[in-house]
């Protein structure tokens, strides 16, 4: 039932969308930012719409740890579609995300995270790749934080996999401290169900942020397998 719930509600958004499409348009050739805004706006109502009809039970800490009036490279673990959902509901600053390319593809989908400047990624071209690197380190100059999963895949296992350093080259790039994000359970709400949709609780961290030029050069040097560390402690420490 909650599957066809939230197939309804895609449908009744994705109609709902097209003269929204056309202010967001509007905005957006006179501010690219407030368009942005009153995207992420819209988008993190209708996610914790979707949230609440998937019968999640969120679990949110650590917001108050995220540093404002600056960017941020949030750094996450990657368990389920449901991560996207839920950390665009709790971000508290304008975000664009870093996602796989075939979320390109999705209608309405693809529309919005283009309204949010969120970038695509390639897994198998690496050339593109590094310029969705660029793109990210340019919006980070520009005041938007990215949300990225280091991982570069989904992984619902208790151990972590290795973080891709590249990834960390937006935090070294545009000069931004790193939010490490542990997420936990999603995968429980619908990848482990599939193709039904599942209720249950879900959790969502943010830890103490990280400044990359403040940690001793080994660290920084491998930056994202000290990021991964700190992710993997934190989740370890819920898990207790």
């Amino acid at each position: 039932m909650r599957t066809i719930i939230i197939l309804v509600l895609y449908i009744i958004i994705s109609v709902l969308s097209i003269p929204l499409y056309l202010v967001e348009f509007l905005i957006r050739k006179i501010n690219e930012k407030a368009a942005a805004k009153v995207a992420q706006t819209i988008v993190r109502h209708v996610f914790n719409l979707v949230m609440a009809l998937s019968g999640c039970k969120k679990t949110i800490v650590g917001v108050e740890r995220i540093p404002s009036g600056t960017p941020v490279m949030y750094a996450a673990n990657h368990r389920s579609f449901y991560d996207i959902v839920l950390a665009y509901a709790t971000v508290p600053n304008q975000t664009a995300f870093v996602s796989k390319m075939e979320i390109k593809k999705m209608p309405c989908v693809a529309q919005w995270m283009y309204f949010l400047n969120c970038l695509f990624m390639d897994r198998g071209d690496v050339k593109q790749n590094l310029d969705t690197i660029l793109s990210a380190i340019g919006l980070v100059k520009k005041g938007y934080s990215i949300y990225i999963a280091p991982e570069g895949t989904r992984n619902a296992t208790d151990t972590l996999l290795d973080f891709k350093e590249g990834s960390m080259k937006i935090a070294l790039k545009g000069k931004c401290p790193i939010v490490p994000v542990c997420i936990r359970n999603t995968e429980n709400i619908f990848e482990n169900c599939l193709p039904w949709i599942h209720k249950g609780a879900i959790s969502i961290e943010y830890g103490e942020p990280i400044y990359p030029e403040r940690l001793a050069p080994d660290d920084k040097k491998h930056l994202g397998a000290y990021v991964r560390n700190v992710i993997a402690k934190m989740y370890e420490s819920a898990e207790k």
